[in-house]
């Protein structure tokens, strides 16, 4: 293992006396490369994340026009999760597990100049991590790609060449410790996260520098001050914030060892203020009496915790890019039992609100409100509303589904987890699998709640600074569990929860009415706390979308296997394109050596293909959704 450190309270503050941040301390070569729209030079194109092209040869009135150019076949059947980079005349590939990079020449449709293959174990990488074969990004600065391997690797490569230039390892695969590939060049360093929260990791970030790979340091979203990065300059925004252990004392015991809120989500950067920001992942393990005095949920009279918030995990950071230092951190979710990670984007976004010019960093959240914050402090601009239909936060007295002053959420303390049925007896008379739902081992501590899985997940959204509207792709899904206890073992799994048993728990639309709808495509307005239109997308497999100056939005349709663009205004679909596959990426656009605009995306899946008898039904997704991967890249006639 690479060697790590982690500076200490009173290095951070001498580093901010001394004036270590601000604008030189970003990377020239990525912003001005990433200025220049005919480059992608990282997920979702720009540092502050709004996955937005300026481009604007392709317009509403001739994207009817738009057409095959050219494809690539790539090779690995899987979920490809990485959009491709272009710099230049060459577009750059990642593949998932075994995380093959590839550099493709855009002067000859697609021929490769180089292919990188590093050394890793699959089946241990597999084994060791949850869910897939994810790997989300690779990084342009200074002519190297950076990006991350499944089992934590962290690697820089020559551009040109596909020569690797330096590794090191980055987190512990055989702990269950991975890396999802997220990550962000900032100055001289590429900042990643880690995954692993569902065999007991903790999550952390850690930055690279990017000539030599060394570690210039470690930074965990738990534990004691001096590891998370609190220090003089951290804003203690809110009561719960105010301690002086703020991450802490907030674990009961040494839980905060094992507490999950691991870093695999999108991160954007603030060059001015020269802090990048993230979210956490679901607390760990789930079962929350293991995180708190047992059985004791802590609350005031409107359900927000007294105790115990489990600083960071299901939360919102801000740190700066050169120390790590932690500047502001925000709990989400506090005391998270639901499994509601927030690996997902924090689009920077520079708005009117209220008549005053606000710097804001905003999240439409997995826990199904939509969050909007100053930048620079963490606190509150907007009050949260709820963008996807969830049931485990209410309205307190005053109708606010969180208080402006604590910053905390109201619990539903019938959706509250515990694994005793006398202490969840405490505070809630509710028997959600009671009756005609009652299991074989029913307990009486099963809990329905929505949103399930998630209202939605790691995927790229998109923002328009012309209709002023974030874009994301939301599904309907509840679900029903239970804790149960179990010790925790190095390299294996520590969620304690199981699927509650008996019948489905019904998916719910906005109004909390029940829907077969699996999901939708939402426009949020967040400055008018609304959602401006949804428009329905019948697949809980959510992707991520591509905003264009030209009010297109660009997305994968794994419900009917197409590529399509919808107006920005209003979500109608004006241009569709079947692969006859699934997405698990965003498109991307650029200029190409010709100076024409060009789209691309990769169409992947390796799901089984299921026989289509003849007798099948027309809509059957098996008729035109089947295994494959395939770069496909479009362009307008002439």
């Amino acid at each position: 293992m690479n060697r790590t450190w982690n500076v200490s309270a009173s290095a951070l503050a001498l580093c901010a006396a001394a004036g270590v941040s601000g604008t030189s301390l970003a990377n020239d070569d990525v912003i001005a490369k990433s200025k220049d729209p005919a480059n992608v030079v990282m997920p979702s194109i720009t540092y502050n994340g709004w996955n937005y092209s300026t481009l604007d040869q392709v317009t509403m009135a001739n994207v009817k026009n738009l057409s095959m150019a050219w494809t690539w076949q790539v090779g690995i059947l899987d979920s490809h999760e990485a959009s491709p980079l272009v710099v230049g005349d060459t577009m750059y590939i990642v593949s998932p597990k075994p995380n093959y990079v590839y550099a493709l020449d855009l002067t000859k449709e697609g021929v490769m100049k180089w292919e990188f293959r590093p050394t890793m174990d699959v089946a241990l990488a597999t084994s060791q991590t949850c869910c897939g074969a994810q790997t989300r990004g690779l990084y342009y600065a200074e002519g190297k790609i950076f990006y991350a391997t499944l089992d934590g690797q962290v690697i820089g490569l020559d551009a040109k060449s596909g020569e690797q230039l330096w590794r090191t390892v980055g987190t512990d695969i055989t702990r269950y410790e991975g890396m999802a590939g997220n990550a962000l060049v900032a100055g001289k360093l590429f900042i990643g996260g880690n995954e692993g929260g569902e065999g007991g990791a903790r999550g952390k970030v850690h930055a690279y520098n990017i000539d030599t790979g060394k570690n210039a340091w470690t930074m965990y979203n738990m534990g004691p001050n001096n590891e998370v990065g609190i220090g003089a300059r951290f804003q203690k925004s809110y009561p719960y914030l105010a301690g002086a252990n703020p991450a802490l004392d907030s674990w009961y015991g040494d839980s905060w060892k094992r507490g999950g809120g691991t870093s695999w989500g999108y991160f954007t950067f603030d060059p001015e203020l020269n802090l990048f920001y993230y979210s956490t992942g679901n607390c760990g393990p789930w079962n929350p009496d293991y995180r708190r005095e047992w059985g004791n949920a802590d609350v005031d009279a409107n359900g927000g915790l007294k105790a115990w918030h489990n600083n960071f995990c299901a939360s919102q950071m801000a740190r700066d890019a050169t120390t790590g230092e932690l500047v502001w951190g925000y709990a989400i979710t506090p005391q998270d039992a639901w499994d509601i990670d927030e690996p997902l984007i924090t689009p920077l976004i520079d708005i009117e609100i209220g008549g005053t010019m606000r710097k804001v960093a905003v999240k439409a959240s997995r826990n199904g409100l939509f969050y909007v914050w100053d930048r620079a402090t963490g606190k509150l601009v907007v009050e949260p509303w709820m963008h996807t239909f969830q049931d485990m936060i209410k309205k307190d007295a005053g109708g606010a589904y969180v208080n402006m002053t604590t910053g905390l959420p109201s619990y539903d303390m019938n959706k509250m987890m515990f694994t005793n049925l006398e202490d969840r007896r405490k505070y809630s008379q509710a028997d959600d699998r009671g009756g005609a739902n009652k299991p074989e081992n029913y307990t009486g501590t099963e809990v329905e709640y929505c949103p399930g899985t998630a209202a939605r997940n790691w995927e790229n959204d998109a923002y328009s600074p012309r209709t002023k509207l974030v874009y994301t792709h939301s599904d309907n899904n509840c679900r029903a569990q239970v804790m149960v206890t179990g010790e925790y073992k190095p390299g294996t799994g520590y969620t304690l929860v199981r699927t509650a048993g008996g019948a489905a728990a019904v998916s719910k639309d906005i109004e909390g009415k029940a829907t077969t709808l699996g999901g939708q495509l939402i426009a949020n307005d967040f400055v008018g706390r609304k959602t401006a239109w949804s428009k329905p997308i019948n697949d809980t497999s959510r992707t991520p979308q591509m905003a264009t100056v030209t009010d297109l939005i660009f997305k994968g349709n794994n419900a009917t296997g197409t590529f399509e663009a919808y107006n920005a205004a209003t979500g109608a679909t004006v241009w569709q394109f079947r692969t006859g596959s699934r997405f698990n990426q965003s498109p991307i656009t650029y200029l190409g050596p010709d100076k024409k605009q060009y789209v691309a995306i990769i169409s992947s899946s390796a799901a089984a293909n299921t026989a289509v008898a003849a007798n099948a039904a027309a809509d059957n997704a098996n008729r035109y959704r089947r295994s494959g991967t395939t770069l496909y890249v479009f362009k307008l006639p002439g």
